[in-house]
């Protein structure tokens, strides 16, 4: 057992839920609730904990990090032979980290194929990435129903949706009258901006000398993120980085933002990822980005979502993940296939990579702004 002063005993963290073990050992499960079920409660220690994990199959560092409330760069610091550019720990059996949380470890399940399933259905059912999946199988080509597919599950990953659970939406927003939208999103200005105010839903970006919009556009913020908060009980930040000058007009860097109808967001962080930086996708909130960007589609005002390419297959696999269907998404995004006449609202922008771009409208009482 490793000493370390100051930061409690070191613990080794590698033990699995109690479950019912069948077969070669491994237990055999329909759904992730049944290993939820089983698995114990996560432990928030009153001081960090040094804990010595197990490394398994497919974990990342930024996962690993994650799971324990500690932050990427803390990790590498405490495991210095780790190599900063490659994802996957590899070569290592164990790292040391000062977890905050106390998770349930991963788990290894089988699960047999169902009649009318494809990759993407058991991933999202058991809340695993698609890659990971096929990875895990690489031998398996073809789906054979009745079959086994084996799985590295992870019951005490963060739970920060809670469906129902939010604050009730407001019948009415109080919101200035008069800020109008003038022109077109990348050859615009506005008239009577108003900025966007303090609010409980958000966190805005300072200095917020880039946060004037359009009546419209400030009430459908407010709109959608009451939607989002009431829907998915999210309670952690949500950073709105930029809306338009006061007058509108070029804002550098920006093409765009010169007419008050679009809005920089930060995709939400997982707890305990720190907001410097670039995050990874490992350390974007997808469950909760989908509830955010379904909101927004919720108001129907909402004439285009922009996030780069890279990002739509975790948007894509969180949003099946939270219930919808291939059929309830065609109008939204189109992930895997791109092919079609429709234009889905979330679309490509190279460099919204960490953000989302929403472009509001034009509200009914703009008769000077333009789509286009």
């Amino acid at each position: 057992m490793l000493l370390s002063l100051g930061i409690g005993p070191v613990l080794e963290h590698a033990s699995q839920p109690e479950v019912p073990v069948v077969d070669d050992g491994i237990p055999i499960v329909a759904s992730l609730a049944e290993v939820l079920e089983a698995a114990p409660p996560t432990e928030f220690p009153e001081r960090p904990i040094m804990i010595k994990h197990r490394v398994l199959p497919r974990e990342r560092i930024n996962q690993i990090a994650v799971r324990y409330g500690v932050t990427r760069e803390n990790l590498l610091r405490w495991n210095k032979r780790l190599d900063p550019n490659n994802p996957y720990p590899k070569g290592h059996r164990r790292l040391r980290v000062r977890a905050r949380r106390i998770p349930a470890p991963r788990h290894k399940v089988r699960t047999k194929i169902l009649p009318e399933d494809n990759w993407l259905d058991i991933a999202v059912r058991f809340r695993v990435e698609l890659k990971d999946l096929h990875a895990y199988n690489w031998r398996t080509r073809t789906l054979v129903p009745g079959e086994l597919l084996t799985l590295w599950v992870d019951p005490g990953w963060p739970q920060t949706i809670h469906p129902g659970e939010g604050p009730a939406i407001p019948e009415h927003f109080d919101i200035e009258p008069g800020a109008l939208s003038v022109g077109r999103p990348n050859r615009g200005r506005l008239t009577n901006g108003i900025q966007l105010p303090l609010s409980d839903l958000y966190t805005r970006k300072t200095p917020t000398t880039g946060l004037w919009g359009s009546s419209h556009t400030i009430e459908q913020i407010h709109r959608a993120f009451a939607i989002f908060r009431h829907d998915t009980g999210f309670t952690g930040d949500v950073v709105i980085g930029a809306i338009s000058r006061r007058r509108g007009g070029r804002f550098s860097p920006h093409v765009s933002h010169q007419s008050g109808r679009d809005v920089d967001i930060r995709l939400p962080l997982w707890p305990g990822v720190s907001t410097l930086g670039s995050p990874h996708a490992d350390e974007i909130d997808w469950l909760a980005t989908w509830g955010l960007v379904k909101a927004f589609v919720e108001t129907d005002q909402v004439q285009t979502i922009f996030l780069d390419i890279s990002r739509h297959r975790n948007l894509y696999e969180a949003a099946r993940t939270m219930g919808e269907t291939p059929e309830t998404l065609e109008p939204i995004i189109k992930w895997p296939r791109w092919s079609g006449s429709s234009r889905p609202v979330v679309r490509h922008s190279p460099g919204h990579d960490t953000h989302i771009h929403v472009r509001i409208k034009c509200g009914d009482d703009e008769p000077r702004c333009r789509t286009r």
